[in-house]
């Protein structure tokens, strides 16, 4: 082998390492259009290309941003897309929105009990992601990053950035539970899961029997805060499914928090 074709070797073998690195370290993207469904209040309905930005979720928790399919096209051919093409909304405007990929969120009034000041107690609305649906809906709300009042590991996270603060972001939220929807809904942390579940009687002594992984995922100490995460929500949906899915055992009763 010639000392030039040994370089070219060599310089191939570097190129595909580097290649090869990349691919194992390069993060996720934060941010992008999705194709969606709208419902608005008047139950009217539009397509459109929603921007959903996971590592600052509260964004799109509190208003949307989109495009139609036109703009959309540009957008993805790395063209720079004009203010006046992209359309914003707030909460109260629309109902609910649908992801091509599946994931559902509505607009929900929340009443955060563990907010410290009077302003942050009184009720807000936000797109909540659905996560079960039924006798029983849960939504995942996610943090804010930005303005506001912060947690402090969501903070540290932010400063971070990168990989670490997508993952942390996605895998770190509140869980919500309603089941009279003429009432808010409540965080999981701060109700009496008799109330939820005590109406039917397989699942209420599943769970006392210790047959859900739940009962031992409620007994951990939270993170921060009320926080949940992901084996904390999987519990949660196993037992509310199961629950959505059954027939009614005992009459409706209320049992005191």
């Amino acid at each position: 082998m010639t000392y030039r074709s040994f370089t070219l070797a060599i310089l191939m073998l570097i190129g595909f390492v580097a290649i090869g690195f990349a691919s194992s370290t390069t993060p996720q993207k934060c941010a992008d259009y999705y194709k969606g469904t709208i419902t608005f209040k008047n139950g009217k309905s539009k397509e459109a290309y929603i921007f959903i930005d996971n590592c600052n979720p509260h964004l799109f928790q509190s208003g949307l941003r989109i495009i139609d399919e036109k703009s959309f096209k540009k957008y993805k051919k790395g063209k720079k897309i004009k203010k006046k093409v992209i359309e914003k909304f707030k909460v109260k405007q629309i109902q609910s929105f649908v992801l091509e990929n599946g994931r559902e969120f509505r607009q929900v009034k929340y009443l955060d009990l563990s907010a410290t000041t009077k302003i942050g107690m009184l009720p807000k609305r936000f797109f909540l992601e659905v996560i079960a649906d039924g006798e029983i809906t849960v939504f995942r709300k996610f943090y804010r990053t930005k303005n506001g009042f912060i947690h402090r590991p969501v903070m540290d996270s932010w400063l971070e950035g990168g990989q670490q603060h997508l993952d942390f972001i996605t895998n770190n939220f509140e869980l919500l539970v309603q089941k009279d929807k003429a009432k808010n809904p409540r965080n999981i942390k701060n109700v009496n899961l008799k109330n939820y579940i005590g109406d039917k009687e397989a699942i209420d002594e599943k769970y006392l029997n210790g047959d859900y992984e739940f009962s031992s995922q409620l007994q951990r100490t939270s993170s921060f805060a009320t926080n949940c995460d992901t084996p904390f929500m999987e519990a949660l949906l196993k037992l509310v499914n199961d629950y959505n899915n059954s027939q009614n055992g005992y009459a409706n009763t209320e049992f005191s928090n």
